[in-house]
């Protein structure tokens, strides 16, 4: 009857063991090649530093697309906690719960703070893979904020399933991965533009899996034609290069970013089937890979922050340690405008 969990104490006690062992190597010889895929604590430390430095002279805006759990929940913590509570701060998702949860604890400023400078926060309920709610809700911002000084959009899609398409004509995983966030980010890039012509620091950044993008079929654009995940999710990482790539030659003024953020310890490695049995020994393996939602929430900040050139304009995709890495090959002028001009079509005129 006991030997199921004494096999998994078995296990994960071997685990621990492993772990122990790379993370020895790892700080013996830190620069090794083979430790490329984790964390850099030097580049952590960096861009915590940086981050300190962070003190606009207005208050800022930051929407948190995807914001109710993992980095999003974590950029948006750390925003407000950097800011002292002084920033207007709205997270978009789907788990009003969740983002009460996580606004309750944001810090506030006090009762004699100008009511243009004081904590504003709110949430607002969407679902990702509808285009028709996205543009609801773009409209809605655009009609109630004055500006808008930063996105980050974290939306995500867990599934093990074939092409899932909704009323729309979308699949749901390429909805999340690229649709939703290339909508979203249109409709408002013109609240970007405002900040940015009044001299204000702004920057979107959209994390998913920057460097890993694939050659995409323009007679398949949304592969409603030859579907499969691996295709799903190297399309997706190609059409967010070509639009951050786009967006940054039309809005010269801000910063665009798309991130690979590594192996973070979110909610979503607890969702794949069996993990509730295999996780625990998993997270000890997998521990001197892994970052944790806070440091990289560090990391991203620490490029859409920084005043250090060349990151203060254009079109940048980084990787887990703040790095700018080789740009997706595939990203042409032909690919970009198809891909453009698909996105819009499949996600509607702007409001």
């Amino acid at each position: 009857m006991n030997s199921v969990p004494n096999l998994f104490k078995g296990l994960t006690a071997v685990a621990a063991v492993s772990a122990a062992s790379i993370t020895y190597l790892y700080n013996t010889n830190p620069e090794a090649a083979m430790f490329y895929w984790m964390p850099s604590k030097t580049n952590i430390a960096a861009a915590t530093a940086s981050n300190a430095l962070y003190k606009p002279a207005k208050r800022p805006v930051g929407l948190f697309f995807g914001g109710t759990s993992g980095i999003g929940q974590a950029m948006a913590e750390q925003f407000a906690r950097q800011t002292n509570g002084r920033a207007q701060i709205v997270i978009l998702g789907r788990n009003e719960q969740a983002a009460r949860a996580i606004i309750e604890g944001f810090p506030r400023t006090d009762s004699s703070t100008p009511e243009e400078e004081s904590s504003k926060y709110s949430f607002i309920k969407v679902d990702a893979t509808s285009m028709a709610q996205v543009r609801e809700v773009t409209a809605k911002l655009s009609s109630e904020l004055d500006k808008v000084n930063y996105i980050v959009a974290t939306t995500g899609f867990l599934t093990l399933k074939g092409r899932d398409e909704t009323s729309e004509g979308i699949d749901k995983k390429l909805a999340c991965n690229f649709y939703a966030r290339f909508r979203f980010i249109y409709d408002l890039m013109p609240l970007i533009e405002k900040a940015a012509n009044d001299g204000e620091e702004t920057g979107v950044l959209s994390v998913l899996s920057a460097g890993r993008g694939q050659h995409v079929e323009l007679d398949d654009l949304g592969l409603v034609k030859r579907y499969s995940l691996s295709k799903a999710e190297g399309h997706a990482i190609t059409y967010n290069d070509a639009v951050m790539n786009n967006l940054a030659s039309k809005y010269p003024k801000s910063r665009f970013y798309h991130s690979f953020p590594g192996a973070v310890d979110t909610p979503i490695l607890k969702a794949f089937p069996g993990a509730s049995i295999f996780y625990p020994t998993l997270k000890v393996l997998a521990k001197p890979l892994l970052m944790s939602p806070e440091e990289c929430a560090q990391v991203m900040w620490w490029r859409l922050w920084t005043k250090e050139s060349p990151w203060t304009t254009g079109d940048h995709q980084i990787n887990h340690r703040g790095e700018e890495i080789p740009h997706n090959r595939h990203v042409t002028e032909e690919t970009t405008k198809a891909i453009w001009e698909h996105a819009l079509k499949m996600t509607g005129p702007r409001q």
